[in-house]
């Protein structure tokens, strides 16, 4: 198993985070939402979307032993809010996301947050959960008419 360098992603990065962020919706995400949906939510985003929540808030790229970036995540410390873990999936299951979790939890506790709220996808939940996150509510959000995403809210105490 490759070891993982966690980094801050930087405005170049923007271009694989958004691969990673497409691919993952569309191969991962996809066994539990309708095409209609997956199509919304991984159309909704561009390379240079990615920039500004670089600059501006905590992103973190994973690389494997040969620079390539694996899977991100993104925090906006401010507001305690987890709004982002990706993991491309020819990365799934090589504890990845974990290691982004745990930075962004890191990174979070640098910021004073003592709690992080997130929206967990459906076929995220279970990883959230062994994670030690908590369902609080399920919620319904409308991407484009007629697509709709189904996630759950979770929270998990990092203090």
């Amino acid at each position: 198993m490759p070891g993982w360098r966690l980094r801050r992603a930087v405005p170049a990065d923007a271009p694989a985070i958004w691969a990673i962020h497409t691919r993952a919706i569309r191969e991962t995400a996809s066994s539990h939402y309708p095409p209609e949906s997956v199509a919304a939510w991984s159309g909704r985003m561009t390379p240079g979307s990615y920039v500004e929540p670089i600059e501006a808030r905590v992103v973190i790229v994973a690389e494997d032993d040969d620079g390539r970036v694996a899977g991100f995540a993104q925090l906006n410390p401010r507001e305690g809010i987890v709004q982002a873990c990706y993991v491309d999936p020819d990365f799934n299951g090589r504890g990845v996301g974990r290691a982004l979790m745990a930075a962004i939890e890191d990174e979070a506790r640098v910021h004073g947050r003592t709690a992080l709220l997130l929206d967990a996808s459906l076929n995220a939940i279970g990883f959230y959960a062994s994670l030690g996150w908590h369902e609080e509510a399920r919620a319904h959000h409308e991407l484009a008419p007629g697509a709709w995403l189904d996630c759950a809210i979770m929270t998990k105490k990092i203090a």
